[in-house]
């Protein structure tokens, strides 16, 4: 009888321990259905595409340890993990997990985010989300223990340590697309424009924006292309005009195209300066095809990988999603840059004057 009587309490107080359990999954899992179609850059610098189904996450915790959609930047394939740790494998051959704070390295540093994680201003207060698939620059702070600071769009905010991968390879400036179509003035054909609010706001710590610049350009008939707005743009030539004359003759700007240019873009990212080149582009991304449309990009950094160089470039019309930089071999940036016929080649650099 005593056996009897112990098994039946066995039996009540596992059924009562598996409600308990469901009732607490149940109260968790609060999810949101959403299509999400992540777009990242594969080594080639073509922008590759993956769709991910029902991962939203409603109540995102202070540790960043709700479920997200993983994706590597070489590949489509998707997995879905529950703790991105700062020990997550990584997704190249040249990264590695990201610098303890015990470290200090407060240096500039290139972050790739396999997830879609939450993003905070400098107070720690979450202000949004970034999708995954995308590099950005940024660095640490001992100040913000758990987070680094990265840079997007305009200024910096804070990303979880355990949602980055820092791609140790790299040599970065740190810099941020910011969005052509973004802001109050749908700048449709302002690549121009807005690399230059780019490099001007980076390289020497101006607080310019897009939309002032698409104005200023078309009042001074700078735009000798055509409405930014619409089917026009800007030359490389008046591009220059349109950094030194907004800037109040502050700031001097050159074009120092080459022939070598992946040896001149690299020998400026060395010395600590970004430019701004022109090359063929097309669905997305920078391309070696000849009478493609151009387009406009800052170029921020280089990493060999496999023994190949290759340049991280901030794209203004890639920048529209909030994402950063993209990466591009040099082979087909020198060839895309090449392919431009139709208008003046450029590696345009700047320096301030006051």
């Amino acid at each position: 009888m005593k056996k009897i009587i112990a098994a039946v309490l066995s039996i009540s107080f596992v059924v009562c321990m598996a409600g308990c359990g469901r009732q607490n999954t149940s109260n968790k899992e609060k999810t949101t259905e959403r299509t999400t179609v992540i777009t990242h850059p594969a080594a080639d610098g073509s922008a590759v595409q993956t769709t991910s189904q029902a991962i939203s996450v409603t109540n995102l915790s202070e540790t960043e340890t709700a479920v997200q959609t993983q994706t590597t930047p070489e590949t489509t394939e998707e997995t879905t993990t529950t703790q991105p740790s700062e020990t997550a494998t990584q997704s190249e051959t040249t990264a590695a997990p990201a610098v303890t704070p015990d470290n200090c390295d407060t240096s500039s540093k290139l972050y790739y985010l396999p997830y879609t994680t939450n993003l905070r201003d400098m107070n720690k207060n979450k202000v949004g989300t970034i999708e995954a698939g995308s590099y950005y620059s940024g660095h640490y702070d001992p100040t913000h223990e758990g987070y680094v600071v990265i840079k997007y769009r305009y200024r910096e905010y804070l990303i979880a340590r355990s949602c980055v991968q820092e791609q140790t390879g790299a040599k970065i400036l740190e810099t941020a697309a910011i969005g052509q179509m973004g802001g109050d003035i749908y700048g449709k054909k302002a690549c121009g424009p807005t690399s230059a609010t780019m490099l001007a706001n980076y390289q020497l710590g101006m607080k310019w924006t897009k939309d002032e610049l698409i104005q200023f350009c078309e009042q001074n008939q700078l735009n000798d292309q055509g409405s930014l707005t619409s089917g026009g743009g800007i030359t490389a030539t008046n591009l220059v005009k349109l950094i030194e004359s907004y800037s109040g003759g502050t700031i001097s700007a050159s074009n120092i195209y080459g022939d070598d240019s992946a040896a001149i873009l690299k020998g400026l990212i060395d010395n600590g300066q970004r430019s701004i080149v022109v090359a063929s582009y097309r669905s997305g991304k920078i391309v070696a095809q000849p009478d493609s449309p151009t387009h406009f990009v800052v170029i921020c950094g280089y990493e060999y990988i496999g023994g190949e160089l290759y340049f991280y470039y901030a794209d203004p019309y890639f920048g529209n999603g909030g994402r950063s930089l993209m990466r591009v071999s040099a082979q087909t940036l020198a060839a895309s840059m090449n392919y431009v016929t139709k208008e003046p080649k450029c590696i345009i650099t700047v320096t301030n004057n006051a």
